[in-house]
């Protein structure tokens, strides 16, 4: 009645409202805890759990199998690659032991040890290739590809040695609770160490955490300098070959203190850090004040979470840096608990997006023969990027997009349909929700269960049924809910071993309230390359 009279006054007759469409990219720009909630890119994520970011698309995270039982019934702490001219070994230490974790069973090669948290690394001499190990309690550790042994260290205690850094064909040693260094003969893996003063230059205190063997073009040669970073974020550089002789100290720079002793990696060319300012390349915090470090911090968008985890589970061991080129990742370690709860930022080295693995429990980590391996704090060594599902238990992915305006920021709309384009070796049906206006608390819709399309042995016709491994282009309309200026898309996925969800059939998966069942060892393509939407547009409220 109003509407006729409004009308009738007017002469102009009100339109009916019109859908339309929209289009936006999958969250190929990563986890965002840096920009507005409210001017966000629309390539970028407010949540990222088991997803990760490739150039052109996310995909589903995979999981990761048992490789071996340690049987110790102590957490994992050590995880270590033997790199020799000819074999390679993978070693894991827990409960005080060294374990041969090559292969199943694991066989204890060194036992009765104070702790089992070693740093480690490998060295080329012209005796042969060792894996040296050092943990602050015992004497060095050494492989030598056939045997291990004790390293006859004179001139300070072995056992006070906790770090370890080949730089310049020596072994430099930091002295742990000290602000000395300490390093070896030229070609040697025992033998006199000769201690290296760095305390004079610091003028904060504090003992030396790590030393970092640094090049400006990523080789070894005469460029190459040496950095001894302090637990309260002072770093020494140094250049020169022998310390004898020609060391000369280039200069003493600062940045946020670092976290653990496994702070450091290689980053192509330049070497980053572990500190409370973020994931530093030594590079940046050379030339920059610390008031502008975390502009060029390598975890830049997420630069919120990485402080706040920062400061809250600085103290627990487990924190660690590792880069994985195999599957173009570069993996920060979180403890949130100790020996207890571990999350993984896990950033693309291609792209620089971000992303949080959950579910992956673990305080080392390493890779072996361009393979990935975590050490478990149940005892196991887990091998990762394998599998459907998280060593049979269920695998959770969790995105949240971009709240996006889809050009209107003044106008309420109200959103109707959503097709996610994916694309997947299964039928699919993701469980969608809206969250509208900066809301987080949309619950999932349950998805219907649709007909399995994939093919069963001696039942599918041959060029009609899908087959388990075919990887298929899926875009299904899902009706949505939601009332609001701006919106952001929520999926969420649970992966169930055939045990939980009830499957049992190879390469079978049957979607049914957001959970595929899958067979363990067999992974999963699930990628999201985008959403199209469907919306009315309101008035100016």
């Amino acid at each position: 009645m109003r509407a006729s009279y409004a009308a009738a006054r007017t002469g102009k007759v009100p339109r009916p409202k019109v859908a339309r469409g929209a289009s936006i990219p999958a969250p190929v720009g990563g986890w965002d805890a840096i920009s507005p909630i409210a001017n966000m890119p629309p390539d970028r994520a407010v949540t990222l759990d088991n997803w990760f970011p490739q150039p052109d698309w996310v995909e589903l995270r995979k999981g990761f199998v048992r490789h071996v039982d340690l049987m110790s019934g102590a957490p994992v702490e050590t995880v270590a690659a033997y790199e020799g001219a000819s074999t390679d070994d993978l070693f894991a230490v827990s409960g005080g032991k060294i374990y041969l974790a090559t292969a199943t069973p694991a066989s204890t090669a060194v036992s009765g040890l104070a702790n089992s948290r070693f740093q480690f690394t490998n060295f080329a001499t012209t005796g042969g290739n060792f894996l040296y190990m050092v943990n602050g309690a015992d004497d060095p550790q050494y492989f030598d590809g056939t045997t291990w042994a004790v390293a006859a260290i004179t001139g300070v205690s072995g056992s006070d040695l906790i770090t370890v850094t080949p730089h310049k064909a020596r072994l430099w040693f930091s002295i742990n609770g000290t602000s000395d260094a300490a390093y070896l003969g030229v070609d040697s893996i025992q033998g006199a160490a000769t201690v290296f003063p760095i305390g004079g230059n610091w003028s904060m205190g504090g003992y030396l955490m790590q030393i970092a063997s640094w090049s400006l073009d990523g080789g070894n040669g005469p460029d190459d300098y040496i950095a001894f970073i302090s637990s309260r974020g002072q770093v020494s550089v140094y250049s020169g070959t022998d310390p004898n002789t020609d060391f000369t100290l280039v200069g003493t720079y600062l940045m946020g203190s670092p976290i653990g002793r496994r702070c450091i990696t290689k980053v192509g060319a330049d070497i980053a850090i572990i500190c409370i300012d973020g994931l530093v390349p030594l590079s940046k915090a050379l030339i920059f004040d610390r008031a502008a470090v975390t502009q060029v911090t390598l975890t830049r968008n997420i630069q919120r979470v990485m402080n706040q985890s920062a400061r809250d589970y600085k103290n627990n061991f487990g924190w660690q840096i590792i880069g994985y080129p195999r599957g173009t990742r570069a993996i920060l370690n979180i403890p949130v608990s100790e020996n207890g709860e571990q999350q993984q930022y896990v950033m693309n080295t291609l792209s620089g997006a971000w992303c949080r693995f959950t579910g992956m429990n673990g305080s080392c980590w390493e890779v072996y023969q361009d393979n990935l391996y975590f050490g478990g704090n149940d005892g196991v060594v887990y091998e990762a990027d394998r599998s459907g599902t998280d060593y049979g238990r269920r695998l959770s992915a969790n995105m949240m997009t971009a709240f996006n305006y889809y050009g209107k920021r003044g106008n309420q709309k109200r959103w109707t349909m959503c097709r996610p384009q994916l694309t997947t070796d299964n039928q699919v049906n993701p469980g969608l929700a809206f969250n509208v206006d900066f809301q987080d608390f949309a619950p999932i819709s349950v998805a219907s269960t649709p007909s399995s399309q994939t093919a069963l042995w001696d039942i599918a016709l041959w060029d009609v049924g899908l087959w388990a491994g075919q990887v298929v282009t899926q875009s299904n309309w899902t009706s949505v809910t939601g009332l609001g200026y701006c919106a952001s898309i929520r999926m969420a996925i649970d992966i169930d071993s055939p045990v939980a969800a009830g499957g049992a059939v190879w390469g079978v998966g049957l979607w049914g309230v957001n959970k595929w069942s899958y067979s363990d060892g067999a992974e999963v393509v699930l990628r999201v390359n985008g959403f199209d939407l469907s919306m009315e547009d309101g008035s100016i409220v």
